[in-house]
């Protein structure tokens, strides 16, 4: 009964529009928060319970079932917030691997030994270390629950719970680990369960598809593919299309000049640029009595 009661709570919390569940950010440490009434927590606490052990990339005893069948999370609220990892072809994407009859959890983007890694968005460093096949791994976590995992490096620039920022560099690439030769292995994760980065990368553009994310609980789990079904990871219902506000459009506003007027005199009593107030009016060289000046 509490486990249901909890995940009520969480679903209720992460459907609040930002007007009534607020997100705050404790600028000491960069950690974000959601407040609704009395009630104040960490944005990943809601999934994590403040969990942040550096001992596991993936919690084995966790089930499927113990996520939430559907919801959405916002990936960033500005551009700032986001940076692709390694801008580069993949050369193995996320699925079932024939070759090795296993499932590949993430997705493998070509590079050079050396070539920078960055942080896809800004989080906390959980995990910073030689992790089995990874090699050289970093797993950061993410305000939204989110967790992006970069392995095979050949160093490592980051340490555990270190607040790093989108784009900040994590570690050199290389192929450390269980690897065929230099790559990427770049992993995006939820409640530590894999899902397709493809979901949210734009590896044609190396831009973000969406700033809100749908995730369904069907997003997650390799299986092995039957008959000749293609497997299909394509970004289509876990985007959420939003309508941005256009920017208000100022109907045309005019002031009707007097004796003694200058650009210089109307700019200072509409509180505006005197040269934005010129190129408002290009035919007008010298400001007589009655002369109309656009305004806005």
């Amino acid at each position: 009964m509490r486990l249901l009661a909890t995940t009520i709570a969480i679903l209720f919390v992460m459907s609040l529009p930002l007007g009534e569940a607020q997100a705050q950010k404790d600028t000491a440490s960069g950690t974000r928060f959601y407040k609704e009434g009395e009630m104040r927590v960490k944005e990943w606490d809601l999934f994590y319970h403040d969990h942040m052990d550096g001992s596991a990339v993936r919690l084995r005893n966790m089930s499927l079932d113990s996520l939430p069948d559907e919801l959405v999370l916002r990936l960033i609220t500005d551009s700032t917030q986001f940076c692709f990892p390694m801008k580069n072809i993949i050369t193995s994407p996320y699925g079932w691997r024939e070759r090795w009859q296993r499932p590949h959890r993430g997705v493998d983007i070509l590079l050079r030994t050396g070539d920078p890694v960055r942080a896809c968005f800004p989080g906390v460093v959980r995990i910073a270390r030689v992790v089995g096949g990874y090699g050289y791994c970093v797993v950061l976590r993410h305000p939204n629950g989110l967790e992006t995992l970069y392995g095979h490096m050949s160093k490592l620039l980051v340490k555990p719970h270190q607040i790093v920022n989108a784009g900040d560099i994590v570690g050199l690439g290389g192929s450390t680990g269980h690897s065929t030769g230099p790559h990427l292995h770049f992993e995006v994760r939820f409640q530590y369960e894999p899902f397709d980065p493809e979901w949210i990368l734009d590896f044609k553009t190396y831009s973000l598809r969406t700033r809100k994310l749908h995730l369904d609980k069907t997003y997650f789990g390799i299986s092995r593919p039957t008959g000749r079904r293609p497997q299909a990871f394509k970004a289509d219902k876990s985007i959420i299309k939003e309508v941005f506000d256009k920017p208000k459009q100022h109907k045309e506003a005019y002031y009707t000049a007097r004796s003694g007027d200058t650009f210089q005199k109307i700019a200072e009593l509409y509180n505006i640029n005197e040269f934005k107030l010129r190129d408002l009016n290009p035919s007008i060289k010298k400001i007589k009595s009655g002369t109309k000046i656009r305004i806005r």
